[in-house]
C-alpha cells in the first residue's frame, strides 16, 4: 500500500515537473496536456488522474513555484552565516533570475490565476498563507542587524507589499511589461527609489 502511494506520489511529482519546464518554456497556450504527458513518460489518461484539466494542472505548477520559492527564501533567511544585506541580494538575484525564465505567457496565466480570473482563489490563498510569517521574518533579522528602519512597522510594510502586489494583479496592467521590468522592481521594492 506504501509503495503504491509512493508511486503515486513520484508520478505525480514527475508530471508536475514537466508541466512547470515546459510552461516555462512555451507558455501556457501553446502547451498541450500530450506534450506534458510525454515530457512526463506518461499517459494523457494518466496524467488526468492527478489533473482533472489543463488549467488544474497549471495552478498546481503556480502553487509549486510559491511553496518552493518561500521555502528556499526561508531556508536563506536561515542561514548564520550571511548578513541580511547578503540575503536580500541573493533574495532580488533568485527573482530577477527565475523571472527571466518564465515565458510571457505563463507570467500572464500565473497573474490571472492570482486574480482568480480562472475561477479559483487557490493561488492567491496559498501565497496569502505563506506571505505574513516570511515577511515578518525578513524585516525582524533586518531590524536587529539595523538595516530595516525601526519606526516602519512590520503591519506598513505588509501594506506597502499588498500595493505593490494588487498593482500588479490589476487586470487593467499588462502583465508581460511587468515582468520585462522585474530587475527595477525588485530594486524598487527593497531600496526605494533612493537606491542604497
Amino acid at each position: 500500500m506504501i509503495n503504491n502511494l509512493q508511486r503515486k506520489k513520484a508520478k505525480q511529482k514527475t508530471i508536475l515537473n514537466a508541466a512547470t519546464k515546459l510552461f516555462f518554456v512555451n507558455g501556457y497556450k501553446k502547451t498541450s496536456i500530450a506534450q506534458i504527458a510525454k515530457e512526463a513518460n506518461s499517459s494523457q489518461v494518466t496524467l488526468y488522474k492527478y489533473y482533472a484539466s489543463k488549467v488544474e494542472l497549471a495552478r498546481a505548477v503556480v502553487v509549486k513555484l510559491i511553496v518552493e520559492g518561500y521555502g528556499q527564501y526561508d531556508k536563506l533567511l536561515d542561514d548564520p552565516d550571511k548578513t541580511f544585506v547578503e540575503k536580500m541580494q541573493a533574495m532580488m538575484q533568485t527573482g530577477s533570475s527565475e523571472a527571466s525564465q518564465i515565458s510571457d505567457n505563463f507570467v500572464s496565466f500565473m497573474l490571472k490565476e492570482f486574480r482568480g480570473a480562472n475561477g479559483s482563489r487557490t493561488v492567491l490563498k496559498v501565497y496569502n498563507d505563506y506571505k505574513i510569517n516570511f515577511w515578518n521574518k525578513l524585516f525582524d533579522q533586518g531590524r536587529q542587524e539595523g538595516k530595516v528602519n525601526p519606526q516602519i512597522s512590520n503591519e506598513a510594510a505588509l501594506i506597502f507589499l499588498d500595493m505593490y502586489v494588487s498593482y500588479a494583479l490589476n487586470p487593467n496592467y499588462d502583465a508581460v511589461e511587468f515582468n520585462h521590468h522585474a530587475d527595477e522592481l525588485i530594486h524598487l521594492f527593497y531600496y526605494g527609489i533612493m537606491g542604497r
